[in-house]
């Protein structure tokens, strides 16, 4: 009737009296909720819900902002009529009527769960959350009007109404959330935020009244489903005063016949599980009881109380009966001989014996059965029991006089006892057929024992007569079972078995529940309002209806999921394949489920079940036809034995929801042909044009429907519900559509041919009708097309009787004729406006919100509001606040009090401080959710807001602490989820940015428990950045406000991350750093350490080893701006050394530190970091800034472009100046430890094969270690050996060969190591690589040196030590290495040793050069030791070290002059200018007589020189020597390339005089290294032990004074004495042939013109001399000869070459004397090659191998072992260690290593003179004529 009324009132216009009439009708509805006890409602949730729908319509109707909105809307629709017409005098009864229409639905909203209709999508919460969305907008719509009302001036009445209307509107808005809070409030929530602030105002009134009224959050919580499920199943067992079921009992009473099963089913499970089982079976039998008229007749009809214990018998006696029957019917079938049979007519032959048999066997069966049940009392089920007491107790009340106890026998019996004994095999007893005989038998027995129940005798059958004697033995003993089964069990709760909680309900029965209670609501809500205490059935109802509409409509009842999977579903391939990939478990198909496209629900009149099919919810583009046919096919499956009805709804349906033709072909395959069969009708419902389209499109394919019996199309519901049972369960989207409709009949829709129609406007719909019948498959049908309010794009009225509709996906507008087109187009625009107005303008959805987190939600939005500039929301704010604290009892101590007018200033931040600091401290379980929600409104708030908020945060931020200490994984989640919202805040606020610095991180670095976490969650966000990001910039510069708190902590967990990063690069190495898949880690926290380094906020003084050893790893790598960022690390380290208070550095270490300040910042400082083209490294390093309008990437996002790997050089030059600071500061600190952690740090990297840091490693190793032992050199060796057998990494072999050169001044002087390791050097040279070249040279002169130092050639040669140490594997190894380079040591050790040395002249590197000369000056002194001869004495042991100087030294050209000729120096000769510039830098023999032990104190004070640099690091003398030419060009004025090397500050000193005054021989004339650098001395650091000197036989030691004398004496040697081409002195072949070929390999290979003068004199001398010798060099010179006389032009060369050619042609030597020996007879057939330019090849792979098997024989043979009695008890324990810390963390590289099988020794002798060359007699002879012809084309020239 109410809904009547208001459909009516729908359709009146805006005149006076009709506005009267719906206030009233609004007065009405109020009246009625307000007295709704009173009352009776059909559907009430829906009632209600229906009326708020149509009251809310007319607000937005008839305010002004309707008004307004549908003028905007009909000028943007083009309407030419005038829009709703509000005249001025029913604008006050208009505003009326909006005070009274929200107050009407304030009072519909009270305790009212919104009910959307089902949307399309099937997500009922969605849908909820949309309608909560536009109530809730068109409320706010309503405020905000209100306020701009006010603020205008009016009469007294308006204001007042305007003032009610304000008040109903926050009460309807406040009822409607307070109903609806887990759909509400995260919409709604952000109002708090709001930029208006009335808005936020009247949103605080809102959240004050909710709290005021007492609303529940619960619903918030994630398991609100399961817990509405718990209370409807508690409302269920609820029990009411009087002891009874009043919702059990309404549904028992209103069920239908068919829904007795489940109910019986779903009462027995959910009440046993709460325990009250006793409670339902006495409800249930006391109605049954009063019911029957005797007792003879209870429980024998079909009720809900029979079904209720039948059901407990199969629930709880299963087992029972089980154990009871079964062993009596296997003996039974065990003598299927016995016979049962009692009945005379039934036998055949002797019947009297048989009967007497039968009678016997049936008797025996009988009473073991009976004697069983009356001996299994004891374990009869407690249910059981309970039902039996239950029931005796009820008859006994219903009737006192007769006997009880049989009526409970009689029941037990024929229910549960005789059942199972006729029908064993029904009910789960046994699992096949019993014979007959025994069936029979079973027959019998169960009339015996009913007849025992029931203690009735036979009488009617005879041949039963016979039992009577049984049945009397047994009565008595019947009666006591009864008796003791009926009085043992107490209908009282047991207290030690609470009620079961509803994970042991079954959530089948549960779903069932809904179903039951949901459709049969209305009935109950009859039945209860039927009882004499109406009110008192009201109440359960209400809360019932409540719950229901909460959990909205139940699923429709599906197959049985299990059943459907595991059943047979083979029919079709498809159902095989569907089945075997699990389609049924993917969220996809359980989407698609939900979405109820294909369900069954209820049957049609024919009893057939129908099946629904809605087409507008499939989505072609979203939706998987596969997965939509496997439903279908699950869904019929437990009817496709039986007819079915089909209903097809294809309301709105469109291109969208259409199945391809290839979809419909699989359609027809896929379903079986007995699905088609049984299809006993097709209802199609709402036939669009567009599916009558698309049937023309595929007919064909429906060629079976055309015209077909069974195809019915309808229009209306009303007649779908004549063919269907109880009515269609169409979706209520279509029923909706039926629903309060307006229709104007007779409009003509204009097309190519006009139709008919009728147009039909709903609330939010139009449906276009045709009134003309079309053909349709055969059928005539009336087309409808729906079209929904959003989809109406425009309306045009073109004249009074036509107007245009465009429409959303149509192709073009549609035309329509009517006479009231005013009308329409008006009420058109009323829908589509009013959905417009419906949508928000822009949806804030909150983060979802649980019920422990709205204490801490609201009481941010009442701390932040209370700091507002208007009052009014000021004194709102605080009236929240004492409502919170007051609904969750938070200790204020009792400050607050809610007041009404209340004046609150504007500056009350210390007020809101105080609040925040005290709930902080007493309410601290609040803090993740405040927290979290302070965040979300920082965001929407203003500047000044914003600084409030981080006023009140810092009390809480302690308190974090505790939820990071719990085991509880989802706090400490919690905690990292609030850490990255800060962050997150942190890098978005630019404006706030130093205040959120200071408040927030500076507070939170206070708190050491949190820091770990804090890094975690700064280090991740960098690393999402990337390095170089804006965020990783703003944290790295945030980390230093943790640090600035607490900056040991910080320091040391930044150090440790960056340390373990590190150290996992070695798990994957990669070649580089950069390639490593951690880099990025890596130089986001370097950032970090480059920031928190100014000010000593690492913690130097501590961690000074940690951070150099991470500046050595980094040097010069990534990105230009990660490298300036290590050298600005270094420069902040020491400037942290020098302004750190503690310790306190004496003076010189402070010079020290400020020197290296200096050096750090010079050019080729900058070289070295990688940053040479850089001007200022700081300001690369910072040129980043988070600062707004600087938020360059520069730096990050290009590489440096002299980008590539390290210099090994570089690095150990940085690392001695780090050294050398370390050492400084370390004499102040006592017992400081650094220098012992670098170095460990440096080894343990060392030792692991990392090819991107190990060889830094090796190298900072090498350079920073102050003692070694052969078991540290031996490791090292092992790691050779690896690099060596891939020969990969030459850096690698570099750095390791560095590292030996650096680490042998220390080792002991005893060691054996330092004779093997001259045969290394030898063997890297031989490699013919470039690098490993140089560094393989430095580790011979080191070797030479510190073998010279320790006198090992004082009293033998060279080539006997060194011979002899190689001699256990000369065979096996290092023949094959002499054979394969083409020298032989074991011939011609100084020739060999020369052939190798001589390849350092055409080296590209100066410095290289200069070490040649270097080495092979040393040379002349050590090969003139043993026979303390003059060093430039010509013998066969020197001349090949004086012919290898010849061309680069002038003294020994002067020293070794030409016997025949006189040396003719061309122009380009410069003068010397220092005549003895040699001697600087060699060290000069010792002569016998000066050969004395050392004095201890001696020994003391050298050794200190013990260990020197390496001639790598810092070598100077590279500058003074641009190029090649250069050097040679000025070889005649400098005796030694490398003379000037001493003068740099850092230059190499190994090789130097060891006198400290030695360095005054320097006469260049060039400053000493004291005057560049007084603070730098020589050595590496004062604390290296230096070598002791070399030993005197008479206890001298060499001195200045030596020296000089040793000069001296030299110099006496006249050059007339000395020549060095002499047959005297070089008398033998072999020797004479060397000297040659050593000459004419430097000329061949030479390229100056200089050094080919002196060389093409010398051997024009050797010409003469040796002229039997010299054809041996023809095949050398022959090539360089011709080239020579074809294109030089220097005189002197040409002469000596026209010299050489005339001696060999001159020759008076006869020609067919035997030919002269080769060079590959010599064993020197690589001589030449092998001397000339680098040309890495496969030779040098083959040399690395021979090497490897060499150096692997030398380790694990000749070398000390491991436990070796030679070496120290602590070396050999960290060996021991080192090995194992080798086997575990070291990859193949660093294992282990085994000999390999040495190469067998070859039988034949390379170096016998009888292998002669065979041509070289022709060659000669060649080279004479060739030589002859072109002196004279060159003479002719000339």
């Amino acid at each position: 009737m109410i809904l009547g009324i208001v459909r009516y009132c729908r359709h009146l216009d805006n005149s006076q009296h009709c506005l009267h009439i719906k206030m009233k009708f609004c007065q009405l509805v109020e009246i009625l909720m307000h007295r709704r006890d009173d009352l009776s409602f059909r559907q009430e949730m829906k009632f209600r819900n229906k009326l708020v729908e149509y009251l809310s319509d007319w607000v937005l109707g008839n305010s002004h902002q309707i008004t307004a909105a549908a003028a905007a809307a009909t000028a943007a629709a083009n309407v030419t009529s005038a829009a709703v017409n509000v005249t001025n005098e029913n604008k006050e009864t208009i505003r009326e009527l909006d005070c009274a229409a929200v107050k009407a639905i304030a009072a519909l909203l009270a305790e009212l769960p919104l009910q959307p209709e089902e949307n399309d999508r099937g997500d009922i919460v969605e849908a909820k959350s949309q309608l909560f969305l536009k109530y809730f907008t068109l409320f706010m719509n309503l405020l905000n009007e209100c306020g701009h009302a006010g603020d205008e001036k009016g009469k007294e009445e308006e204001v007042h109404t305007i003032d009610m209307l304000r008040t109903a509107t926050i009460q309807a808005m406040s009822n409607l959330l307070s109903a609806n809070v887990e759909s509400g409030l995260v919409h709604s929530i952000s109002l708090g935020y709001h930029n208006d602030l009335q808005t936020r105002v009247a949103f605080l009134e809102v959240l004050t009244k909710i709290l005021q009224q007492g609303t529940e959050f619960d619903t918030l919580a994630e398991n609100i489903l399961a817990d509405r499920f718990e209370r409807l199943v508690e409302l269920l067992t609820m029990i009411d005063d009087k002891g009874e079921l009043p919702i059990a009992n309404a549904l028992a009473f209103v069920s239908p016949t068919m829904q007795v099963d489940d109910v019986a089913r779903v009462f027995v499970s959910i009440f046993e599980a709460k325990h009250l089982l006793y409670e339902l079976l006495w409800n249930l039998f006391v109605k049954e009881v009063e019911l029957a008229d005797c007792m003879q007749t209870i429980f024998r009809g079909t009720t809900l109380a029979s079904k209720v214990m039948a059901s407990c018998f199969r629930m709880f006696g299963a087992s029972y009966i089980q154990m009871l029957i079964k062993p009596h019917l296997e003996i039974m079938l065990s003598h299927p001989e016995l016979s049962y049979e009692i009945d005379p007519n039934r036998l055949d032959g002797d019947i009297n014996v048989l009967l007497a048999a039968h009678r016997k066997n049936l008797e025996i069966v009988a009473q073991r059965i009976f004697d069983s049940i009356v001996s299994s009392v004891e374990r009869l089920p407690p249910q059981l029991r309970c039902l039996c007491t239950c029931l005796y107790n009820v008859i006994a009340q219903r009737f006192p006089t007769l006997n009880h106890i049989s009526a409970v026998g009689t029941v037990i019996f024929l229910r549960f006892i005789n059942p199972a004994i006729v029908s064993p095999l029904e009910n789960g007893i046994v699992d096949v057929q019993p014979p007959y005989n025994v069936k029979r038998g079973l027959m019998y027995v169960s009339k015996i024992l009913q007849n025992v129940a029931s203690h009735v005798l036979f009488s009617k059958e005879q041949h039963m007569r016979p039992f009577n004697d049984f049945l009397r033995s047994n009565f008595d003993d019947c009666r006591r079972l009864f008796l003791q089964i009926t009085s043992d069990v107490s209908p009282v709760q047991d207290a030690q078995n609470p009620p079961l909680a509803m994970s042991y309900i079954s959530d089948a029965n549960v779903v069932t529940l809904h179903r039951l209670l949901y459709y049969n609501q209305e009935k109950i809500g009859e039945y209860l309002g039927s009882n004499r205490d109406h009110k008192a059935g009201r109440r359960p109802f209400d809360k019932l209806a409540t719950l229901l509409a909460h959990l909205g409509p139940p699923e429709h009842k599906s197959v049985d999921s299990a059943w459907a999977v595991h059943g047979d579903l083979s029919n079709t391939r498809f159902e095989e394949i569907m089945t075997k990939q699990h389609i049924h478990e993917k969220d996809e198909f359980k989407t698609l489920k939900a979405l109820n496209i294909f369900y069954q629900a209820g049957k049609s009149i024919n009893g057939y079940p129908v099946f629904y099919y809605v087409a507008r919810k499939y989505k072609m583009n979203e939706h998987h036809a596969d997965m939509l046919i496997y439903h279908v096919l699950l869904t019929l499956k437990p009817f496709q034995h039986q007819k079915f009805e089909l209903v097809i709804d294809f309301t709105h349906t469109c291109a969208e929801n259409r199945f391809r033709t290839e979809i419909l072909t699989k359609w027809s395959q896929v379903l079986p042909h007995e699905v088609y069969d049984n299809i006993s009708a097709i209802y199609i419902y709402n036939c669009s044009t567009w599916v009558k389209e698309y049937f023309k499109f595929h007919e064909s394919f429906l060629s079976a429907l055309k015209g077909s019996r069974k195809l019915q199309f309808l229009d209306q519901i009303s007649r779908l519900n004549e063919f269907l049972e109880g009515g269609s369960r169409l979706p209520s989207t279509t029923v909706s559509l039926e629903e309060d409709l307006k229709v104007f009949h007779g409009a003509l829709k204009l097309s190519h041919k006009d139709t008919k129609v009728s147009i039909k406007l709903g609330s939010s719909s139009i449906q276009i009708t045709s009134t003309e019948r079309t053909k349709v498959l055969g059928h005539p049908v009336l087309l409808n097309d729906v079209y929904y309010a959003g989809e109406i794009e425009e309306v045009i009225l073109v004249d009074d009787n036509q107007f245009t509709l465009s429409i959303l996906h149509e192709q073009g507008p549609l035309s329509f004729i009517h006479d009231n087109c005013d009308e329409i187009v008006q009420a058109i625009i009323h829908i589509r406006t009013r959905w417009e107005l419906s949508q928000p303008d822009n949806v804030v959805t909150h983060s979802k919100i649980r019920p422990k987190a709205v204490p801490g939600t609201l009481l941010n939005i009442s701390l932040l509001n209370l700091g507002s500039p208007d009052p009014s929301l000021r004194s709102a704010a605080y009236n929240l606040l004492c409502a919170l604290t007051g609904t969750f009892d938070l200790k204020i101590e009792g400050q607050l009090l809610e007041t009404a007018g209340l004046c609150i200033p504007a500056n009350n931040t210390i007020f809101i401080k105080s609040v925040s600091e005290k709930l902080a401290a007493q309410e601290p379980h609040l803090t993740l959710e405040f927290l979290e929600e302070c965040i979300q409104g920082f965001k929407a708030s203003t500047i000044e807001l914003k600084h409030l908020v981080l006023e009140y945060v810092p009390p809480w931020l302690g308190n974090l602490t505790r939820f990071c200490k719990q085991s509880d994984d989802t706090k400490r989640q919690k905690v990292a989820l609030i850490l990255d919202k800060l962050i997150t805040l942190t890098l978005q606020e630019e404006e706030m940015y130093p205040s959120i610095i200071a408040k927030i991180w500076g507070n939170l670095g206070q708190v050491s428990d949190l820091l770990d976490i804090i890094l975690d969650s700064f280090i991740k966000r960098s690393v999402t950045g990337g390095l170089g990001s804006t965020s990783a910039e703003i944290l790295a510069d945030t980390a230093v406000a943790l640090a600035s708190s607490n900056v040991d902590l910080v320091a040391k967990k930044i150090i440790q991350r960056l340390m373990k990063l590190i150290d996992k690069t070695c798990v994957s190495p990669t070649w580089t750093l950069e390639q490593h898949l951690m880099f990025e880690d890596v130089g986001i926290l370097t950032r970090y350490l480059l920031m928190l380094s100014f000010n000593n906020q690492l913690d130097v003084i501590k961690n000074l080893p940690y951070l150099l050893h991470f500046v050595a790893m980094l040097l010069s790598t990534g990105p230009i701006a990660l490298r300036a960022s290590i050298h600005g690390l270094v420069i902040n380290i020491i400037h942290s050394l020098l302004t750190c208070s503690t310790p306190s550095f004496g003076e010189n270490t402070q010079k020290i530190l400020r020197l290296s300040l200096t050096e750090f910042s010079l050019p080729k400082f900058y070289h070295f970091f990688g940053i040479s083209n850089v001007k200022s490294a700081a300001v690369t390093a910072f040129r980043f800034s988070h600062r707004p309008g600087e938020r360059s990437m520069a730096p990050y996002a290009q590489h440096s472009s002299d980008h590539s790997r390290l210099s090994l050089g570089a690095l150990e030059a940085i690392t001695d100046a780090l050294l050398e600071i370390t050492e400084a500061c370390m004499l102040d600190i006592p017992h400081c430890d650094w220098l012992e952690r670098w170095t460990t740090l440096a080894r343990s990297f060392g030792i692991r094969y990392n090819p991107s840091l190990q060889p830094r490693a090796l190298i900072v190793f090498g350079c920073i270690s102050k003692q070694v032992t052969d078991l540290d050199v031996k490791q090292l060796l092992r790691i050779l050996v690896k690099a060596l057998e891939s020969f990969s990494d030459v850096t690698l072999i570099d750095a390791i060969v560095m590292c030996l050169t650096r680490l042998e001044p220390i080792l002991r002087a005893e060691s054996p190591i330092h004779k093997a390791l001259f045969w290394i050097a030898i063997c890297i040279l031989q490699l013919d690589e470039v690098s490993l070249y140089c560094s393989g040279l430095a580790l011979l002169e080191q070797n030479l040196h510190t073998l010279d130092s320790h006198g090992v050639f004082e009293y033998q040669s060279i080539d006997d030590v060194m011979m002899a140490t190689r001699e256990p594997l000369e065979w096996q190894y290092f023949k094959q290495l002499d054979h394969s380079v083409g020298m032989s040591f074991k011939n011609a050790f100084h020739f060999a040793f020369v052939g190798h040395l001589i390849k350092g002249f055409r080296h590209p590197e100066p410095e290289t050069i200069n070490r040649t000369v270097r080495v092979l000056t040393m040379l002349l002194t050590i090969v003139a030791k043993p026979s303390k001869r003059d060093r430039f004495e010509v013998t066969a042991e020197s001349v090949p070290y004086l012919a290898a100087l010849l061309p680069v030294s002038e003294e020994v050209r002067s020293r070794c002059r030409l016997k025949h000729q006189t040396v003719v120096v061309g122009n380009g000769m410069a003068n010397s200018e220092s005549a003895d510039s040699m001697d600087a830098d060699v060290i000069s023999p010792s002569p016998p007589s000066q050969h004395f032990p050392l004095t201890d104190s001696e020994k003391e004070s050298q050794l200190a020189a013990r260990r020197q640099k390496s001639c790598e690091v810092l070598n100077q003398a590279t500058a003074t020597f641009p190029t090649r030419a250069n050097s040679v060009a000025q070889s005649s004025n400098v005796g030694v390339i490398g003379g000037t090397g001493s003068d740099t500050p850092k230059s190499w000193k190994s090789l130097d005089l060891e006198h400290p005054d030695a360095t005054s021989g320097n006469t260049s004339g060039g400053p000493s290294p004291s005057s560049n650098r007084p603070l730098f001395r020589p050595q590496r650091s004062s604390s290296m032990p230096t070598p002791r000197s070399p030993k005197n036989m008479d206890g001298g030691r060499i001195g200045s004074d030596v020296d000089e004398r040793t000069r001296n004496a030299r110099t006496s040697v006249s050059g007339e004495n000395s020549v060095l081409l002499d047959s005297e002195f070089l008398t033998d072949y072999a020797t004479q042939a060397l000297t040659l070929s050593i000459l004419a390999t430097i000329v061949r290979h030479t390229t100056d013109e200089n050094e080919a003068r002196i060389l093409y004199q010398y051997l024009a001398e050797a010409s003469v001399v040796f002229p039997k010798v010299f054809p041996v060099i023809h095949s050398l010179l022959d090539a360089k000869i011709n080239s020579v006389l074809q294109l030089c032009h220097d005189q002197a060369i040409l002469e000596a070459v026209q010299s050489i050619i005339h001696n060999m042609i001159t020759c008076d030597e006869p020609m067919s004397q035997q030919p002269p020996q080769s060079l590959q007879s010599l064993g020197f057939g690589g001589l030449w090659r092998f001397a000339g330019p680098f040309n890495r090849s496969s030779a040098s792979a083959d040399s690395a191998e021979l090497f490897v098997n060499c150096l692997e024989a030398m380790v694990e043979t000749c070398l000390p072992g491991d436990d070796g009695d030679d070496v120290d008890t602590d070396a050999a324990e960290y060996a021991g260690s080192l090995n194992s810390s080798v086997a575990v963390n070291l990859s193949n590289s660093l294992s282990s290593l085994s000999v390999g099988s040495p190469t067998e020794k070859d039988s034949g002798n390379d170096f016998d003179l009888a292998r002669r060359h065979i041509g070289a007699h022709k060659r000669s002879a060649s080279f004479k004529r060739r030589s002859k012809s072109s002196i004279t084309g060159k003479q002719h020239e000339m």
